[in-house]
């Protein structure tokens, strides 16, 4: 489609990567997952809430579910796409630009990520995907604790581009259950480890955007699913330890009403929290 609207915020624009990487790797949209705060955005979209900016598209990559044709690195560097690093393997990046401070920076960027439990690696350290690397290269797609639901709690959703609605694609998005293990295992592993990143107050908002909308019971009972799975079991148990930790932090709540200011009561904060202190399993 020509002459669309050109994106004008990050929201936009990674909005705009979404959409394309999906149509870049059309050939292996099944092993794809919309995960991240677009997730969480279409998620909670009937919660009269303002949604937070962000600069990254995250989508979530299934291995058993990706071929070995085409490459995916080789897909994404005939389009343009370039990675924005190779500290971290899953970082990619198209339409740079320099910084005021000289840094590059680009308009669309992507974070593509495979679950922990079906990368291959048994390595918390590792960030690879050893289970897509003779095929894909070492850098194409990284790895996170806290995504393994999301690879099954998922269904398909329409998303549409925020600069041009006249753009749209169909895409597995994960569910609100996965997401909430996804955002609780992210803060609960970089309090842990707080060299890997700091928390960001954004991402206790979007947990409280998440529990606001979801049944305790409902999403209790999702999780236990997985508890025992023979691939992925290990890693959600821990991911579910790490959420509930969060979840009883006193500090989270207080982190999640800076997050919205004034456009969120306290009180309505604390209720949600106070809600699901005790509702994830054992």
């Amino acid at each position: 489609m020509t002459g669309l609207n050109a994106p004008s915020s990050e929201l936009e624009w990674s909005r705009r990567a979404i959409i394309n990487v999906v149509g870049v790797l059309e050939a292996h949209a099944e092993s794809l997952t919309l995960v991240g705060a677009h997730a969480v955005l279409l998620r909670t979209a009937d919660l009269n809430v303002p949604g937070m900016p962000t600069g990254d598209g995250d989508l979530g990559v299934t291995p058993g579910l990706v071929a070995d044709l085409p490459s995916i690195e080789v897909l994404l560097a005939a389009a343009g796409y370039e990675h924005r690093t190779t500290a971290r393997p899953g970082l990619w990046g198209r339409k740079a630009y320099d910084e005021a401070d000289g840094t590059r920076n680009f308009r669309e960027k992507i974070d593509l990520l495979a679950p922990h439990g079906l990368s291959g690696t048994t390595s918390r350290s590792k960030r690879g995907v050893p289970a897509l690397q003779p095929a894909h290269g070492k850098h194409a797609v990284g790895n996170a604790l806290g995504l393994e639901p999301a690879a099954f709690n998922r269904s398909v959703m329409t998303i549409t581009d925020f600069a041009d609605p006249r753009l749209s694609v169909q895409i597995q998005v994960a569910e609100t259950p996965a997401l909430i293990l996804a955002k609780g295992s992210k803060v609960g592993e970089l309090l842990r480890e707080p060299r890997k990143g700091a928390v960001s107050d954004k991402d206790l908002g979007d947990l409280w955007r998440l529990m606001a909308v979801a049944d305790p019971g409902e999403t209790a009972r999702v999780i236990a699913e997985f508890l025992s799975h023979a691939d992925v079991g290990t890693d959600i148990r821990q991911s579910v330890e790490w959420t509930a930790s969060v979840v009883r932090d006193p500090l989270s709540r207080e982190r999640a009403k800076s997050t919205f200011d004034t456009f969120v009561d306290p009180a309505a904060i604390d209720r949600v929290f106070d809600l699901w202190r005790d509702a994830l399993p054992d």
